[in-house]
């Protein structure tokens, strides 16, 4: 559907400009090229090039002076990073709201959800006027980041939620907690990660919770219909509602006293990008880096 009630400008303006410009570090200073070549080689293995991965926008040539870390590049994410003197934004999803990351044709017989934004969306071209206009650079790190740290961002959320050390396995998903209702785990997550609207729970809220399982992001039908059964509650970014919410549903209308959540994806994979931040700081050298969460930006309506 091509917008046409708010034009690039209008946008522009809602969306507000950077409150201050930052001088750069100086020619010394890595170009984020550069930097992201670092990334690679501490990251090891093979690096995807054909995935995900990539700079999104901007001029990958600009010399960094300041970096930040998100789940997602949001407007508010970008403005809090210009504002802060990050000029390298590192993040985990998609800054155009597709796999393609704006106008891009998708691959040949790609299935729908490759499907693009228009050359002239105006929220697109408002947004790369917004990055470039800022001297930012917006580089995608997703695959090559799960591909040797997926675990990581299961440590992570697990962190932000008090459970760091209570994995039963190492590298695995499966968490012992103290003993607790589903609501009042689920009112702990809700505090603890400072969600508003954006979760949502199915199951018996009175069960009793001593074990969780983890899946920042995205919760595939595989995994979850062989590994629902393992915890009292799954808790994950989110799922495809019609196979793994109503699969939910119908254990407990079974009799299953287990519970599903779902934090929303971007809010789920906050905690790790946090800790891509502080793993990040190992090959910037002085360049200071930050993380910037993009949140959980839904509303309550009661």
């Amino acid at each position: 559907m091509k917008l046409t009630h708010i034009s690039r400008r209008r946008f522009v303006q809602i969306a507000g400009t950077a409150a201050a410009q930052f001088p750069l570090q100086g020619a010394d200073a890595p170009t984020a090229q550069a930097l992201i070549q670092r990334v690679q080689s501490a990251l090891g293995g093979e690096w995807q090039a054909d995935g995900l991965d990539g700079f999104k926008a901007g001029d990958p040539n600009t010399p960094v002076k300041g970096i930040a870390t998100t789940a997602m590049a949001t407007m508010d994410v970008l403005k809090q990073a210009s504002k802060a003197g990050a000029n390298l934004i590192v993040t985990h999803e998609p800054t155009f709201f597709g796999r393609q990351d704006g106008p891009a044709p998708p691959p040949q017989g790609a299935p729908a959800f490759f499907r693009a934004l228009s050359a002239d969306d105006p929220v697109y071209l408002a947004k790369k006027e917004f990055i470039e206009k800022n001297g930012l650079v917006v580089f995608r790190l997703h695959d090559n980041w799960l591909s040797s740290k997926q675990s990581d961002m299961t440590a992570a959320l697990a962190e932000a939620l008090g459970w760091g050390k209570r994995r039963v396995n190492p590298n695995d998903a499966l968490y012992e907690i103290p003993a607790a209702t589903a609501a009042e785990t689920v009112a702990l997550i809700r505090e603890k990660l400072n969600l508003r609207g954006g979760l949502r729970a199915v199951g018996d809220r009175t069960a009793v919770v001593r074990r969780v399982l983890l899946f920042p992001g995205f919760l595939t039908p595989a995994v979850m219909w062989k590994r629902y059964t393992e915890a009292d509650m799954t808790i994950t970014g989110e799922v495809r509602e019609w196979e793994n919410t109503f699969y939910a549903a119908d254990m407990f209308t079974a009799g299953e006293k287990r519970n599903l959540v779902t934090l929303g994806r971007i809010a789920s994979e906050d905690p790790g990008m946090r800790s891509c931040a502080e793993w990040m700081k190992s090959v910037a050298g002085d360049i200071p880096v930050r993380w910037i969460p993009a949140g959980d930006l839904y509303w309550r309506a009661v």
